[in-house]
């Protein structure tokens, strides 16, 4: 990798999601020259917005344990987990907004025998890894959770498997997405970050860029793949659509998340209350469907029907890049692809519907390799090419 002893490298990060605002922010902060391209054109407070797909993120950091997982994807996980709570606070004091982290804690409820089985499973695992997670009687549920009484009264499976229909893990975070982008779009700015904005970057304009920049990040979420035919991205990364409901729900006081199989309420402790999601396989369509959204509705008060009161607020949808083994790619072009070699470009993305939870350990590990540090981990099962291999 490049020389550390270079006093200012000069590069450039494309695409303005989580992601790129996070690589901007770790090697802003380590003296490192940066220019940040956005494809969106700049909103009117030149900051993120719903255009973005972590804009729409839930923002549940669920538990993980980096010194006990062997599991690389784990390891990544617990790493970035373990980095978020002093990552959140100097982001904090360098920008002035709160992201609104909070470890909340979190409720794992089952409607049916399969969930209370993943559950059961997922328990065991947990232990294993040291992370705490009890499992509680409805009772005690409906007293810490006042909200969900009518919830367990009519689960069918909470009736008969009283004892195996709810856990508490307490090592569950959340963050507010929209605030963390200013925050980090802040941050950025503060450390000199320079931002582009209507820079639709494909293969030509990409050569250009590596011409003028020491190092360049592709960190476009679904898009990266259509950067350039030659990288072979493009069957790699699938978007996945997620659509979200927001409530005003003020019975809903305290930061608690509720999740239920693959869907959640998050209730952020100032009333609003976010459900989500489902997993559509549309292409590169961003719009909330009212089919999905009534199913979101019925689930949200299926668990909480003072859900079914509440004026909605908002709603949304946005794209995740899902790769086809699940790991994000992160890391250097090998030095096979015409575009260039490998110590100048660089992708971060595939993150799924885990790319505000992986933010800090992304940044961290492409900062690490851009200035030739030894990392945290070995990334090789995270490098670029790997997902071609899957996908033959």
């Amino acid at each position: 990798m490049m020389s550390t002893e270079k006093q200012s490298l000069k590069i450039t990060v494309v695409g303005g999601g989580v992601i790129g605002l996070s690589v901007a922010w770790e090697l802003s902060k380590r003296g490192c020259s940066v220019q940040l391209l956005e494809r969106q054109t700049a909103s009117s407070a030149n900051l993120p917005d719903q255009r973005c797909t972590s804009w729409t993120a839930g923002g549940i950091l669920p538990p993980a344990n980096f010194e006990r997982a062997t599991d690389p994807m784990e390891r990544f996980r617990g790493y970035s987990h373990s980095q978020w709570p002093a990552w959140a606070a100097e982001l904090e004091r360098a920008s002035g907004i709160s992201t609104g982290l909070v470890r909340c804690g979190g409720y794992y409820l089952a409607e049916t025998a399969g969930e209370a089985a993943a559950m059961i499973g997922m328990v065991d695992y947990w232990d294993e890894m040291g992370i705490e997670c009890e499992n509680i009687s409805l009772a005690r549920l409906c007293d810490q959770q006042p909200q969900l009484k009518a919830w367990s009264a009519s689960s069918t499976w909470g009736a008969t498997h009283p004892d195996s229909a709810a856990w508490w893990v307490p090592d569950e975070w959340q963050v507010r997405p929209p605030r963390l982008l200013h925050a980090l779009h802040s941050g950025c700015q503060k450390n000199g970050v320079e931002f582009r904005y209507g820079e639709d970057v494909d293969e030509q304009r990409l050569h250009s860029i590596q011409g003028e920049s020491d190092a360049t990040v592709l960190c476009g979420g679904v898009r990266t793949g259509l950067i350039a035919d030659s990288l072979s991205l493009g069957k790699s990364l699938v978007p996945i659509r997620g659509q979200m409901l927001l409530y005003r729900c003020d019975e809903f006081d305290n930061p608690i998340v509720i999740n239920v199989g693959n869907r959640y309420l998050i209730a952020r402790g100032d009333g609003m209350v976010l459900v989500g999601s489902c997993e559509e396989e549309v292409g590169m369509d961003q719009t909330t469907t009212d089919t999905a959204i009534e199913s979101l509705r019925d689930f949200a008060v299926g668990v909480c029907p003072l859900l079914g009161d509440a004026p909605e607020v908002t709603r949304w949808a946005g794209l995740r890049p899902m790769t086809f083994d699940g790991f994000p790619i992160i890391g250097p072009v090998p030095s096979s692809s015409p575009l260039c070699d490998h110590e100048r470009l660089f992708v971060a993305s595939g993150h799924y519907r885990s790319g505000i939870h992986f933010a800090p350990a992304t940044a961290i590990a492409i900062a690490d390799k851009i200035q030739g540090r030894d990392g945290f981990m070995d990334m090789h099962p995270f490098s670029v090419g790997h997902q071609q291999e899957h996908s033959r």
